[in-house]
């Protein structure tokens, strides 16, 4: 009875391991689209900065929000969450997420699954960087000094909001994908999905504010399709 339960245990976390595999694309389908903004865009916010004004100026207007005259919505992530086969994960084993003059740098960012996250400090004061999933933390973690850099392993999938504690004007986000048919949209919320096998897919959008959106969409061998999508705070 033990050993059938080891081998379905061993079973289960093979087939979790398992889930994306990378295999040659014969005739892959494009998607692309475009993620604009639903309604009126908001007015950025404008903050004045009292915590290390030395390091992070006086104030600053939220950037948050990055939308372009003709209302595309820049820094969403757009996925395919279902894709079990196709092209491969070419996404950096080592990715970096440094925070330098206050800002998150790359404000928004994909990371592999499992990847080892390198979280850099490049500022000369404290930071600590703050991550939240549907509002719980994955990761939390202090960085009092300039040069500092500390690694985190990506487990859990999925967009994830970033704040600072210190210097609450800070946000950011990064998205930990399953495989590799994930982007971040443009200036105008332009994206392009390629080399994607035939068949219908889950699609979904990431914003750190409008959080996470599903849709469905259908690649013709050889073919392209378009996805478009409207977001909101």
């Amino acid at each position: 009875m033990r050993k059938a339960i080891l081998v379905a245990v061993l079973t289960i976390a093979t087939l979790a391991r398992a889930q994306y595999t990378e295999a040659a694309v014969a005739s892959g389908g494009t998607i692309s689209g475009r993620i604009t903004y639903d309604g009126s865009p908001p007015n950025p916010e404008k903050v004045t900065i009292t915590q290390d004004p030395g390091t992070c100026g006086t104030s600053r207007e939220l950037d948050e929000w990055k939308i372009s005259p003709t209302g595309g919505v820049k820094d969403v992530v757009v996925y395919l969450a279902d894709i079990k086969s196709g092209k491969k994960m070419d996404l950096p084993a080592k990715p970096v997420l440094d925070q330098k003059g206050c800002h998150y740098d790359p404000h928004t960012q994909i990371i592999a699954q499992n990847a080892d996250l390198q979280v850099k400090n490049s500022d000369p004061i404290l930071h600590n960087i703050h991550s939240y999933q549907e509002g719980r933390t994955i990761l939390n973690i202090a960085e009092p000094k300039q040069g500092m850099v500390v690694e985190k392993k990506m487990k859990k999938s999925g967009g994830e909001t970033l704040k600072c504690d210190v210097h609450n004007f800070m946000r950011g986000s990064l998205f930990v994908a399953e495989n590799p048919y994930a982007v971040v949209t443009d200036a105008d919320g332009k994206y392009e999905l390629k080399e994607v096998p035939a068949g219908t897919y889950q699609i979904g959008t990431f914003h750190e504010v409008a959080g996470t959106k599903m849709g469905s969409v259908t690649v013709p061998a050889g073919g392209k399709v378009t996805f478009d999508a409207k977001i909101k705070k």
